[in-house]
Parts: C-alpha cells; structure tokens; sequence
C-alpha cells in the first residue's frame, strides 16, 4: 500500500498532487507569449515520481507571546529519485548565491509594503504549485494550456509580478542558479511559533498540467469528504487540512466564490443556514445579487492581516466565509472528522501553529525535483530560480507600530535559509537519498531474508512482531533512525537500552543480531542496521494482517547512543495527551501521525507495572483512572493485584492480541484503552484526536492509509546518508569496537 500527499484551501492555498499525468509543455507568462522550442529544447528527462520522502528536523517551540508573536514555518523537502540520489539541503545557495537571503527579503518587502495582501497571495502560489506534480514551479509557466488558465487559477491566483522582480534581482547577482520552485517554497513565521531548519534543492519543472489543476485543486465549494480526498490524493491527513484550511486567517476571496451561501444554497431558495445570519446580511450588502463578482472581502473581517487563530473561532460562531471553510465545523461529516480539531485549534493557538508548520512542511515535500530532474529557468518572465526556500516571517505587531513601520497591521520578512544540495559539500563524496531500491543491485534479497527470519520466529515467539516494531519507534525518536538504540555499553558509549523507557522494556535485538547475521551473509557490509530495524518494522505488520509499504531504504548506523535522550524523548505509558503530542511534534509528526502510531498498540503486550497505577491510585487519588471500564477494571485487578510481579503480561487488545488491526480504537471508544497514553487520546475533553479515533474505528483502510504514510513519515526522522556514520558490521557496536554484550530482551 502506497500513500501520497496532500495539503491545501481554495482562495488562499491550494497544491499540487504528487504524480499529475503529463501534459504538452508550454511556457508563457503574465499574458505573454515565448518561444516554446526553446525550452522543449533544453527538456531533460521528465521526473518520474517516487515513494515520496520526508526528513524532519525538530521543532523548537518559543513561549514568549507578546504583541509581537512569530510563527516560523519551513518545508524541508526531499524526494526519492532512482537514478539521482541527491538530496534537498540547508546550505544549497551558500556558495552560489550568498546575498539571495537580502535580495528576496527587499523585493518582498517592497511589495507588501505597497499591498498588504500580497502576503496571503504568495501563500496560497505555492500552495496550488505544490498540488499539481509536486513543488516545482510549474504553476508559473505561461501558455494557453498551462496551470494559470486552469479554472482554480485564472483571475484568481496573483504575484507573478513580485516573483519576475525577484527572479530578475537575482539573476542579475547570481544568474542561472536559484529555481522558482525554491522560491515558492514559502515559509511563514510568527514569533512564538514553531521552527525547524528548512531544505533546498528542488528544480523548476519544465511541464504544466492545466487538466490536472482542473481537477486536483480543492474548490471552495466543495464538502469535507471531497476536500479532505484531494488532500489525501497528495498524502496529506485531516490534521493537515484543518491546519492548512487556517492560512485562511489572512487574505480575501472574491464574492463569486461565496455569493451561493447568500441568496440560494444548493438550490435551496434560501441563504446557507451554517452562515451566522447577521454575517449574511452584512455580505448580502458587500455582494449584492447580479453584483460585481471580483469585488474582495476579507477571510477573517476581524484580524485581516494578522497570522493567528481567529479563522477557527470565526468558524465556531458560523462566520466562515467560504463555504469549504464552515463544513470543517458544521456538516455532519466534520463530527467525526475536522470539527474536534477545529475547536483544539480554536482553543490553543500554540497547537495550531505547531501543527501548521508541520504540515507546511510536509506539503513543501510533495514530489520535488532534484538532482538532473528539471531545470534552473534563467530568463523567465515569471519565476526562474531553483534550489531556494524562504522563510516568510509574520512579525505581528500592533497596529500603531506597524504604521509607523509603513505597514497596516503586520510586516513580513522573508528570511531565506539556503540550502546545499551538492552532495560534496554537506555529505563529502556521497550524499544518497533514501529510496525503496537501494539495495536493488547490492543485496537485492534483504527484504526477503529479514521477513523469513521473522516469519521463523513468529512461530515461537508471536509477540516479537510488536517487539520488533516498538524497536524501530524508539530508535527514531532519539537522535533520528539511526539504529543508535542498537549499541550496547562501552567504554564510549552510554546505551539507550539502559535508559528507563527502554531498560527491561524494550526486546528483539537477538532477533536483530540474527537477521543481521543472515543478512551479513548474503551481502556482506552492505546493509545497515538502522535499515534493518525499519524493514523488519514492515514485514512484523504485515505478516500480522496489517498493510504493507515499500521501506524507504539508505540509512546509515550512528557511532553514538543518546541515554540522555533516550530518557527525555521517547513517550512514556503514563503521559499526559498534551506531553505526548509535544515528543511527537519535536520530531515533525502531528495529531493524526500520533494517532495512526499509537495504533501499532493493536498488537503485542504490556506489563502490569506500566499501567498499574491506573487500577488503585491513579494520579494519587486513592481511586481507579475513571476512564477505565469497570468490568475491564476488574478483570486487569485480577491479573495484576497490589504488590503483585510487575512484569506480568498482559495484551495490548483483548480481542486480537497478536492481528494487527483497527480493534485498538474501538476499546478506546468503550473505555477499554489499557495504558493511560492510549486511553487519553479517546477520553481529553475538547482534544483533536478523538475526531481521528473515531474515523480510524469506523474505517479499518483508513487507518492502515494513515498508519503508512506516518510510519514513512517516521522512518525518515534525521537519517545518516552518503558518508556520514557507517555500515556496522555488529549491530551491537560501532566498527572496530568491543561490546560488553549488554542484553535488555525479555
């Protein structure tokens, strides 16, 4: 099972789906014409669209929150190619164009300066490049065929005049080397917001897809389930659609594409009745029947240029202006799907930015170009600059400082990380890229031989799949999957598996010494075992009755462990929601990658000293966790009783303890979650992921759709490429080391 990824809104943001069909290049822009030979001409070999891949950096959270608050989103893309390996980087320009960061900061400036809404204008241009054959530039391409006379586009998408100023800046500094995709790439930051290093290295697309645009954008007249498929389509979640959908805190739309709700709602006769009625008589006076059409009105009326949460309270009290935007909360499909995190988000500022950031970032993955795949356009008359990312910083100031700044209510700076993509310069002489054949013509039988080995050891052991799945998560939540969970105590290294989550916990490693051996083998120092542990992830799912994914493979071993880490990092069974969904965000993975992951509690086992608590004196009340059913409770006291062994056994799911399947979430809807970590997800009043727990019990393929694309998602947590670590040849030490044989299985 593959997943792709998606993320976007209609008048304010909209992307592009990973693999668009092809149409006939063309390029023009702005209403201009120009040679199209030219450019087919100089056409390389078009991108053939791969498992997509993400590599997430932390995300720093700031608590100030004055009248200045800063969100700082980025997009760190990286894509799997087969015959480049190459990778999106933080230091691509630094060489090439180092005064990129100060050109594209002027330029953008300037414009806001003159128009304030060019801010939302320039989000909402990538937004509807990136969901059209990825993020490269395409949408910029002049032609009458191209993606700009698409019917989501046409009158409706602007800035192309700003990205032309900015491209000419540039090439008259550093001609030839910047792309335009790199350039849409778009960053927003907002004091107190989250952060996390951005990635350049994508190239300009020499195609446009103006059929596909007809059809992948998400329109403002859609409902909730066609919305959030389009997304989908591009391999983004429902969480990404509430926290994208929130761009609609800043912009305008037109009245033509909200005039239905006024007068005769889907033929009703009468004004949408999700529409607050003194707001339909405010826009029944703004957009009169048979009015102008292209007459603008503000998404959000009451803090139109300011980046924050008020979209989603405007929501609650029925003042969303597009219809696309009110079914989040009101329709009834929202009760099961958005409306809770409508509401979380309403409530908790901090959350949404978290979460838009996140999914700015994934969005900013989908299907980019790298490597040899497209172009670097020179003389475009629209953008032509390749490998850039910026950093648009929302700096939200009052209002008396902004004016006196020359700004109405905010000033945006575009701070613009660059990134290096040559392979030499970050990496040293390789610098790979995690792909799904990697190993194709070096050890061709991996995949098969961890799956035998493990198939041979479900036999006699049924829990090692859990096991095996559980090592893999805690490896990546520490220092990335870098199979540093692996080492065991040295005279240098302090081993993760002594640290408490893990310490008489975690298990497997002799099942990972033994795979390892038979890998060794076949193809000797050839695969890693950070790899291991991700493909020995795949096939205990799988071979439980769960979906299948093609593993995203390059990792190299790490030559340190990270107790410390360990300690503070990995989710414990008796956290809070609030906590878990803060380790969870640190590497990169939202609400809804939490509560995919969490699923893996389908199946395998805990010990009765992980949740004892909850059955006597839970958070020292003297009294059971109140969320516990109390036929489920009695049962649990029986087999695990005051002072009893701790490490009894008990399983996971009650009804399939060893089939991985969507059962986990239906126990948390009847109180039957068995670690307080799982049960808090279905019983926190007013938490985003109980909307998700519902939708993954109702529907089984929508849970294994969202459990692959996070476990990928995961799986590409800060890896080691090209030259950086090594292949271990034990995976209990580092190369040329001694182990002290330190053995944590159970």
């Amino acid at each position: 099972m593959t997943i792709s990824v998606k993320s976007v809104f209609y008048p304010i943001v909209a992307i592009k789906p990973a693999a668009a069909a092809i149409t006939k290049p063309s390029y023009i822009g702005n209403g201009r014409s120009s040679s199209q030979s030219k450019y087919q001409e100089e056409s390389q070999e078009r991108y053939r669209s791969s498992i997509m891949t993400m590599k997430t950096s932390k995300i720093v959270i700031t608590s100030s929150y004055n009248p200045i608050a800063i969100i700082v989103v980025a997009m760190l893309c990286l894509s799997s190619m087969p015959s480049v390996k190459s990778q999106l980087t933080s230091n691509f320009y630094a060489t090439t164009c180092p005064s990129l960061f100060q050109i594209v900061r002027r330029e953008v400036k300037s414009a806001i300066k003159n128009e304030m809404r060019m801010a939302a204008s320039l989000v909402r241009l990538h937004f509807h490049d990136c969901f059209v054959n990825g993020c490269d530039a395409s949408i910029l391409l002049d032609g009458d065929d191209g993606e700009k006379f698409a019917f989501p586009n046409i009158n409706s998408v602007r800035g192309y005049d700003v990205v032309d100023t900015i491209k000419k800046a540039l090439e008259d500094k550093c001609s030839g080397v910047v792309s335009c995709a790199d350039i849409l790439a778009w960053q927003l930051e907002n004091l107190g917001g989250p952060s996390w290093k951005v990635r350049f290295g994508r190239r300009d697309g020499i195609i446009s897809n103006q059929t596909k645009a007809n059809l992948a954008l998400p329109s403002p007249f859609e409902n909730v389930t066609a919305i959030i498929s389009k997304f989908s389509d591009v391999g983004l979640n429902i969480t990404d659609v509430v926290a994208l959908s929130g761009a609609h805190t800043i912009g305008s739309a037109k009245c033509a594409t909200f005039s239905t709700r006024l007068v005769n709602f889907s033929g009703s006769g009468a004004p949408d009745q999700t529409m607050h009625t003194d707001m339909v008589t405010d826009l029944q006076s703004v957009c009169p029947q048979n009015g102008d059409g292209n007459k603008t009105v503000a998404l959000d009326r009451n803090s139109t240029d300011l980046f924050d949460n008020h979209y989603f309270k405007n929501l609650l009290e029925k003042k969303g202006l597009l219809s696309s935007d009110q079914v989040l909360y009101s329709s009834d499909s929202a009760a099961a799907t958005t409306k809770s995190i409508v509401e979380s988000y309403s409530n908790d500022s901090q959350l949404f930015f978290l979460n838009f950031a996140t999914s700015m970032f994934k969005m900013g993955n989908i299907s980019p170009l790298t490597g040899t795949n497209g172009e670097i356009l020179r003389k475009s008359p629209i953008f032509e600059i390749n490998y850039l990312t910026l950093e648009v910083v929302l700096q939200i100031n009052n209002r008396e400082r902004s004016r006196k700044m020359g700004f109405s209510t905010f000033s945006i700076v575009f701070k613009i990380t660059i990134c290096l993509l040559s392979f030499s310069i970050l990496f040293g002489s390789s610098n790979a890229q995690l792909n799904a054949t990697f190993y194709a013509s070096t050890c061709p039988n991996v995949s098969s031989i961890v799956r035998g080995v493990i198939q041979q050891t479900l036999q006699s052991d049924p829990r090692i799949g859990a096991s095996l799945l559980r090592l893999h998560f805690h490896d990546c939540f520490v220092n990335g999957c870098d199979g540093s969970i692996l080492l065991d105590d040295s005279s240098n290294i302090q081993s993760e598996k002594n640290a408490a989550p893990n310490s008489n916990s975690i298990r497997g490693f002799d099942i990972i010494d033994s795979i390892k051996t038979a890998v060794e083998n076949s193809c000797s120092g050839v695969v890693s075992c950070a790899d291991i542990l991700a493909i020995s992830a795949e096939a205990s799912v799988s071979l439980a009755g769960g979906p299948s994914w093609n593993v995203l493979m390059g990792r190299r071993d790490s030559i340190t462990a990270n107790q410390a880490g360990a300690n503070t990092s990995i989710p414990s069974p008796s956290e809070g929601l609030t906590n878990i969904t803060t380790k969870f965000s640190n590497v990169g993975l939202n609400v809804t990658d939490l509560v995919a992951l969490s699923g893996a509690h389908t199946f395998g086992r805990a010990q009765c000293r992980n949740f004892a608590s909850r059955l006597y004196n839970f958070s020292r009340s003297g009294n059971p966790d109140p969320t516990l059913n109390t036929t489920y409770l009695s049962t649990l006291q029986q087999a695990c009783p005051p002072n009893g062994n701790g490490s009894v056994l008990i399983n996971l799911d009650q009804n399939t303890a060893d089939s991985f399947d969507n059962n986990y979430f239906s126990n948390l809807q009847t109180n039957q979650g068995l670690l307080q970590s799982d049960q808090e997800l279905f019983s926190t009043n007013g938490s985003a992921s109980i909307a998700i727990v519902n939708s993954f019990s109702s529907n089984q393929t929508t849970f294994f759709e969202n459990f692959v694309q996070a476990i990928i998602k995961m799986g590409n947590i800060s890896p080691l490429t090209g030259s950086n670590g090594e292949i271990r040849s034990d995976c209990k030490k580092v190369n040329g080391a001694t182990s002290s044989s330190v053995r944590m299985d159970q």
